[in-house]
């Protein structure tokens, strides 16, 4: 990733989301593959877009888990 400010902002993010998934959803949390707190972009080959679109998806997951429980 080129710009390392950017980086730990997006990994920050990600962490965030992840946890907002362990508190509010925890059983949906559970089937998460990974854990961003073991990421590390600069040895694994994962660009900044890479991380941009998972943030964007963990977002998206999320919005569609609280839209389905605030329906209950």
């Amino acid at each position: 990733m080129q710009n390392v400010e950017r980086g730990n902002r997006l990994m920050k993010e990600i962490f965030d989301l992840t946890l907002s998934f362990q508190m509010e959803f925890p059983v949906i949390y559970d089937n998460l593959l990974e854990t961003p707190l073991f990421l590390n972009y600069e040895n694994k080959g994962i660009s900044e877009n890479e991380f941009e679109e998972y943030c964007k998806f963990l977002k998206a997951q999320l919005r569609v888990f609280e839209k389905g429980s605030s329906m209950m």
